[in-house]
């Protein structure tokens, strides 16, 4: 009987960018759907695989990550590298790979597991506020109602019905409420005062020392919290925020690249702009021409 030769595969979801997967032939049944992205919605499950299945000497790598990633392990296990933490990963336990993160995955024997990724404008505090960044391992007591919300949401998914929309926004933030009882933490409630401070000065030019001024705490304890809690410094949290601000404004109102510019706390608006690019792949004004959403006002 010949060896199965070793393959290299690409996934071409949008918003997952830099994809590679080597190993032996895997079986995966993904369901992904990029509406909540192009649309800006708080909170969106963009992609579930259910199940994936690799054997020995599967690898993936991905970087330049947009949304945040979790793994569920349901038999067998896996390695994980996450920047600088090398992790494994058992049957029942999660393994969250926040958005801005570099994965590597290796599996040595076999592994059976649920992949899912979720975006949103409210994504990144919402893992933040209830504890989740801080835990890059969960270990579950039940999997049921987890895989139950899946189950639908991978049916959902694959459906792409726009009267299903609020349904998943729905059971999006209900899967992170069930995994958040799970994990048990408590997050630090300084994060929901940062949260709040950067959400209601995204026009204005801030810099570390008047946020942590603002917030009555010093720049090294602000910077300190965000790395331990989101895995990430304040200033690519609130870039984060105002990318996201600009690609709504871009799609849903009439204002000028400049004016948006402004709103977002960029006075230069090609510093603007290169930053935009950086995330999305695509100018402002590339994304204005291709009409992803309805001008508003």
């Amino acid at each position: 009987m010949k060896q199965a030769k070793s393959r290299e595969h690409r996934l071409e979801f949008d918003g997952l960018a830099g994809i590679v997967r080597k190993g032996v032939p895997f079986h995966m049944d993904a369901a992904a759907w990029d509406y909540g992205r192009k649309h800006a919605l708080p909170l969106w499950m963009e992609y579930i695989v259910y199940p994936a299945i690799y054997s020995h000497g599967y690898k993936f790598s991905q970087t330049n990550v947009t949304l945040s990633s979790f793994e569920l392990v349901l038999e067998g296990s896996m390695i994980v590298q996450l920047d600088d933490d090398r992790l494994i990963v058992k049957p029942n336990e999660f393994c969250l790979i926040p958005a801005g993160k570099t994965k590597t995955l290796e599996v040595r024997e076999y592994c059976r597991k649920v992949v899912f990724g979720i975006c949103g404008q409210l994504h990144l505090s919402l893992l933040a506020m209830t504890g989740l960044c801080a835990r890059p391992v969960i270990r579950l007591g039940r999997t049921d109602r987890i895989l139950s919300l899946l189950r639908e949401l991978h049916g959902l998914l694959k459906e792409k019905s726009e009267s299903s929309i609020p349904r998943i926004e729905g059971l999006s933030m209900e899967l992170i409420a069930e995994i958040a009882g799970e994990a048990g933490r408590t997050p630090e409630p300084l994060l929901a005062d940062a949260f709040r401070f950067f959400e209601y000065n995204l026009s204005a030019p801030l810099d570390l020392s008047s946020v942590a001024e603002a917030l009555h705490v010093t720049p090294n304890y602000l910077n300190r919290l965000f790395r331990k809690e989101l895995g990430i410094p304040p200033k690519r949290y609130l870039t984060g925020l105002r990318m996201q601000q600009a690609f709504s404004l871009l799609n849903s109102t009439r204002l000028s690249i400049q004016e948006i510019s402004a709103r977002c706390g960029y006075r230069n608006q090609f510093a603007f702009s290169r930053e935009f690019r950086k995330k999305y792949g695509k100018s402002p004004l590339e994304v204005r021409k291709s009409g992803n959403g309805k001008k508003k006002i």
